[in-house]
């Protein structure tokens, strides 16, 4: 008798792959409507990297795991060394920030990479801490102390501290979350808990005050904090820079959609053209202009299937860096939605943050679709190594 595949003998895989394939459909529907509201052309850009990224994916769900696991501490120094070239060489649209290195095909965001860089290479650490390894000790046992987070504190702060410069405070964030979402699945002792929830008290007043938070990100935030803040110049007294409609103009838009929305290419096309993202960070309230409460609860159901399914996987893995490597990839789009929406309907400050698959950006997409398959790898072979 014929064995079926995998994927079609576990109906939320198969859900989960549906899910990624309606997610990609609804990025080229708003890249199209980019182009309508604002000008912006990079439908057809998009559907190159959906492409690349479908090859990429495939790739990702044929690969050796024992392979993956033993090339992740290379693929983050690989990292890392682009890091260092985006701050020597690096470039922006604007030439004001260094993101970007410039090839004669494509830029490369390293800092995207880095978000899988960071999850492979702390899962395989944490998962030689508690795994027997041929030739050596016992492996540790219980919850993870202050003392033993040094190495884990190390893999994330060097890219972190990497891309704060570049800047880019959002994927920072994302750095963060993803990794203490890893380590407390892991199991982290109180008293560490503790102690790192002091740290960050202590070290974000320093990064405020020596420039690691640049001034237009401190704009943001006390925007956030105060909606009717205006900037106003310490010598002369006088206003310098009035509060941003950025996050004004995306909360009408939401607000606008209604139940049922507005309809393909009904919205308002003289605020929606205001938004100076719209094809990436701000791609959400257009969508929720046009298909509505609706609409946005279907998106979120969608990424919702993505985050399940990861999670399960997680659960159903037989080695722990399988399982880590779940987590890690069902936290990232976890977080990063999370933070997205939050930041456009006004509830969080505006960090730079797109929205996953959804927004336009090649080096995102590639990555995102390289961890998805990696995830599908996992599933479809219950995480043994």
């Amino acid at each position: 008798m014929k064995r079926r595949h995998p994927i079609f003998r576990d109906h939320f895989t198969l859900f989960a792959v549906l899910a990624v394939i309606g997610l990609l459909a609804a990025s080229l529907l708003a890249q199209g409507n980019a182009h309508f509201y604002a000008g912006k052309t990079f439908f057809q850009r998009q559907t190159i990297w959906i492409v690349v990224g479908g090859v990429v994916f495939f790739a990702a769900t044929v690969i050796d795991l024992r392979l993956i696991e033993r090339a992740s501490y290379l693929y983050y120094g690989l990292v890392l060394a682009l890091l260092v070239l985006t701050l020597v060489i690096g470039t922006s649209p604007t030439g004001e920030f260094k993101r970007w290195i410039k090839t004669g095909f494509f830029n490369i965001q390293a800092s995207e990479f880095a978000k899988l860089a960071v999850i492979m290479a702390l899962a395989r650490y944490l998962h030689g801490q508690k795994e027997r390894l041929p030739g050596e000790d016992e492996p540790r046992r219980g919850e993870y102390r202050a003392r033993d987070l040094a190495k884990p504190f190390l893999i994330v702060m060097v890219p972190l501290l990497l891309i704060l410069p570049q800047p880019d405070l959002g994927t920072s964030l994302m750095l963060l979350f993803v990794s203490v979402t890893m380590l407390l699945m892991e199991g982290v002792h109180r008293r560490a808990t503790v102690t790192a929830l002091l740290a960050v008290l202590l070290v974000v007043p320093v990064a405020w005050k020596v420039g690691l938070i640049q001034p237009y990100q401190q704009d943001r935030i006390w925007l956030w904090v105060d909606q009717d803040w205006d900037k106003v110049d310490e010598d002369t007294g006088k206003v310098v820079e009035t509060r941003t409609t950025q996050v004004e103009q995306a909360v009408w838009a939401i607000g606008s959609g209604g139940l049922a929305g507005q309809g393909h290419h009904q919205g308002n096309k003289a605020r929606l053209s205001k938004l100076p993202e719209i094809h990436t960070d701000f791609i959400a309230p257009m969508l929720a202009e046009e298909r509505g409460f609706l609409g946005v609860t279907v998106l979120l159901f969608l990424f919702w299937g993505v985050v399940m399914w990861s999670l399960r996987t997680a659960q159903d893995s037989r080695s722990r860096y399988c399982r880590l490597v779940a987590i890690g990839i069902g936290s990232l789009i976890g977080w990063q939605v999370f933070i997205n929406l939050g930041m456009v309907s006004g509830m969080l400050p505006v960090v730079g943050l797109p929205l996953p698959m959804l927004s336009y950006g090649g080096s995102s997409m590639i990555m995102l679709m390289a961890s998805l398959g990696l995830l599908f790898n996992i599933a479809i072979k219950r995480g043994r190594l």
